[in-house]
């Protein structure tokens, strides 16, 4: 996350209950070991010297077995004149490591292209096999579940979740399985008749078209996560994921096949797909010779793919956003307020409130400032878990900010205060109101608090935007039920729609900018 007054980098990985692509296994046997070669070429030159040696001393027994007669001093003599000094020096001049680089260097990047392949190939095995067990152990059972008013199912007689709660955890995940299953056949096909001359890239752009559904599945993927949030607090639900022993002598998450994967988990699994594609298909390319038949399709395909995630980006990085503040909510305790799919995280620090009229200064807290409501916690360490504390927050619809000077905030400096036009509960989108709080902080620098200052200043416009939508089509329903019957109400209806697009564009703008 973040350190103290730092703005949320929401390209940061969550690191409670949200994984990212798998490190996924490696296919052993295919590389190519450099220190193989390196020694094969080199034994080989060596050998080439050692059997010459070997020969010259086989000669030298066969002079002494077949020429019994001569002395010992003729046979020095002998090699004396056989030998020479000039002998010995071309010798020395030979280099025993005397290997062609380039054919070293050649090998180094066929390894490392079969290294990609396998890489390409175990991971999108491992990826479908995520896939496969979403729909096998959750998928299906509740969509089954979900058609049917009333049954039994395995011993429960209420709903697991509704059909409109199934298409909301769910979107188009099995629109990714179908085209994940295509997309592994191909490459399985053309790695049986793989040789090093072999080209791929024609397969990437058959499943260029296909990854198109991965637009549908990230605009889908914060709704997604908070109905899971909301549904593990209804009790039919939470048996079936927890697999309670009164509905199952096996369960759900402790079968053997997740190996300590969640339905969270898997469900946040493909959002590290497409980066995946990217980095291989990109390294590919790189590793690819010139005179190699592959290599302008290669360098297409990288060009393709990394557009792709280009355009996609933003809502990747929403994507990550979404996962922090479902962290966060997962590890409040006490907090009466619950995961809204349009909160986003903003900026957070370690703050302090400060009492103006005693001068003094409370204990830090973190203040997370999300798009709706500024949120204090307190650490509170659980073994190896870290719980969040809540210990209150602000809405900030309609409030007021401003920097103090340090006469103004009692003698402390890098002071803002914020007055709430009210103060309350946010329970399921019900607000109880309270009286108007003026809150002060403690920020610790200047920068520190222009930072904040911008963050909070920005929260609120975007807070009034959305008020002024609501009260706009609100206006227009009270319009159109006292307009009679059949006398524009088409146009009416058209312009409830149209409120409630520009409700939705005003919340992700305020998410954007933060």
């Amino acid at each position: 996350m973040s350190g103290q007054n730092g703005v949320v980098d929401p390209s940061q990985p969550s690191t409670t209950d949200t994984i990212s692509p798998r490190p996924h296994r490696k296919i052993q046997g295919l590389s190519i070991g450099s220190t193989a070669s390196t020694t094969s070429i080199a034994s080989s030159n060596a050998s080439r010297y050692t059997t010459s040696g070997m020969t010259a001393t086989s000669t030298f027994s066969s002079i002494d077995e077949h020429d019994q007669i001569s002395t010992n001093s003729s046979a020095i003599g002998f090699l004396n004149d056989s030998v020479d000094d000039q002998d010995f020096g071309l010798i020395d001049t030979l280099d025993y490591e005397d290997v062609d680089e380039g054919i070293i260097d050649h090998e180094y990047i066929h390894r490392d292209r079969e290294n990609l392949i396998e890489s390409l190939l175990a991971s999108e095995q491992a990826y479908l096999e995520s896939l496969e067990l979403v729909m096998k152990l959750f998928l299906v059972p509740l969509k089954k579940d979900a058609k049917q008013s009333s049954f039994n199912f395995l011993g429960m007689k209420k709903m697991v979740c509704t059909e409109r709660e199934f298409r909301w955890l769910f979107g188009n995940f099995e629109e990714l399985v179908h085209t994940h299953r295509l997309i592994l056949q191909s490459l399985q096909e053309r790695l049986r008749i793989w040789g090093p001359t072999q080209i791929l890239s024609d397969v990437f752009q058959a499943w260029f078209p296909n990854i198109e559904c991965y637009r549908l599945y990230l605009k889908n993927y914060d709704v997604s996560l908070t109905t899971y949030e909301r549904l593990t607090r209804y009790q039919p639900f939470k048996k079936f994921i927890d697999a309670s022993r009164e509905y199952s002598a096996i369960t759900v998450h402790k079968d053997k096949d997740l190996k300590g994967s969640s339905l969270l988990s898997l469900i946040q699994l493909p959002a590290g797909c497409i980066s995946r594609y990217a980095d291989i298909i990109s390294r590919l390319a790189d590793l690819t010779p010139a005179l190699h038949p592959d290599y302008s399709g290669l360098r297409k395909s990288k060009a393709y793919i990394q557009h792709y995630r280009t355009t996609i980006n933003e809502k990747l990085l929403d994507a990550d956003n979404v996962d922090q503040v479902l962290m966060i909510h997962r590890a409040l305790i006490g907090a009466p307020f619950n995961v809204r799919a349009e909160r986003r995280l903003v900026i957070q620090g370690q703050l302090s409130r400060v009492t103006i009229s005693t001068r003094s200064m409370g204990e830090e807290r973190n203040y997370m400032l999300f798009n709706d409501l500024l949120l204090f916690v307190k650490p509170k360490v659980e073994g190896k878990v870290t719980r969040l504390q809540y210990k209150g927050h602000l809405t900030l619809e309609r409030a007021k900010i401003r920097s103090l000077t340090k006469e103004e905030a009692g003698g402390i400096a890098h002071c803002i205060e914020i007055t709430c036009s009210m103060a309350g509960v946010d329970n399921l989108n019900s607000t109880f109101v309270g009286a108007s709080t003026t809150h002060v902080l403690y920020i610790g620098s200047d920068r520190g608090r222009d930072v904040w200052l911008k963050s909070l200043d920005l929260v609120i416009l975007n807070l009034d935007k959305i008020a002024m939508a609501k009260h706009a089509q609100t206006t227009r329903r009270m319009i159109q039920s006292r307009t009679p019957r059949g006398s524009n109400s088409n146009s009416a209806t058209t312009s409830t729609l149209s409120s409630n697009d520009s409700l939705k564009t005003v919340s992700r703008e305020s998410s954007h900018r933060s």
